[in-house]
């Protein structure tokens, strides 16, 4: 017993060794004057302020299916999706837009619909949905737009989190799960039925700083001072557990 505690004391020390030097490594990349203007892939329909963070990458011409965005010169957008299936439900959002410095922007929400084969469309209007502002940032492959905290230094912070949450997301099958049952829906209520085998770590001192939903479950990035920790909330099964690298 006391072997495997100190197995997975290094472990985790590996752990927050190997986040440590990622974070050190993306505190290099500074935003500069980004060219958001024109026709865009995007993961998500830009109509919901519950979404921490968005990802665009230039449409390709050749495949013109999926999500799409469009930031016009003027300052309006068109957000949408299109599919080659006529019985699917396409959504439109539009609005306006403005840059807020080079390196954040701000949505306005100003029209919704939604239409499907057969059905009668249905429309939003003069809504003027406020979607806040988001920090832009530009990766190897990617434009991330970060929703913002209105401070440029935890603009960044965010911005240095959603990388670690990325490189969880490639490496999370490396990981071992210790599974505990809990009834939370709020994120600090899950956090409460999480708990660190190894007895090191007091996750009632760790706050969360960062999330995200992916197919495998909701990941929560935790911190304690300079260290960080992964959580993973499985919301089918209703059970949450602390990663552990194998």
């Amino acid at each position: 017993m006391k072997k495997m505690t100190l197995r997975k004391n290094k472990e985790l020390n590996l752990s927050k060794c190997i986040i440590t030097a990622l974070l050190l490594f993306a505190q290099s990349v500074v935003s500069a004057q980004i060219n958001v203007y024109g026709n865009w892939s995007i993961d998500k329909i830009l109509d919901s302020n519950d979404f921490q963070e968005y990802s665009i990458v230039k449409q390709d011409d050749r495949n013109p299916w999926g999500n799409i965005l469009t930031l016009n010169l003027d300052g309006t957008f068109l957000c949408g999706n299109r599919a080659p299936c006529g019985n699917d439900v396409f959504r439109v959002v539009s609005g306006d837009f403005v840059k807020v410095g080079d390196s954040h922007i701000r949505f306005i929400v100003k029209r919704k619909s939604s239409s499907s084969y057969g059905k009668v469309n249905h429309l939003d209007s003069n809504l003027n949905k406020d979607l806040g502002i988001f920090y832009i940032y530009e990766d190897a492959n990617s434009i991330r737009l970060i929703q913002s905290s209105g401070n440029l230094q935890e603009d960044k912070d965010r911005m240095l989190y959603s990388q670690m949450l990325d490189f969880f997301t490639k490496e999370w099958k490396s990981y071992d799960f210790a599974w505990e049952n809990t009834d939370g829906n709020q994120p600090d209520e899950i956090l409460k039925d999480c708990k660190e085998k190894t007895k090191q770590i007091d996750l009632s001192n760790c706050n969360i700083v960062f999330s995200r939903n992916e197919s495998y479950g909701d990941i929560f990035l935790l911190r304690e001072n300079e260290s960080f920790y992964y959580v993973v909330y499985n919301a089918i099964n209703k059970k949450v557990s602390l990663a552990y690298p194998k």
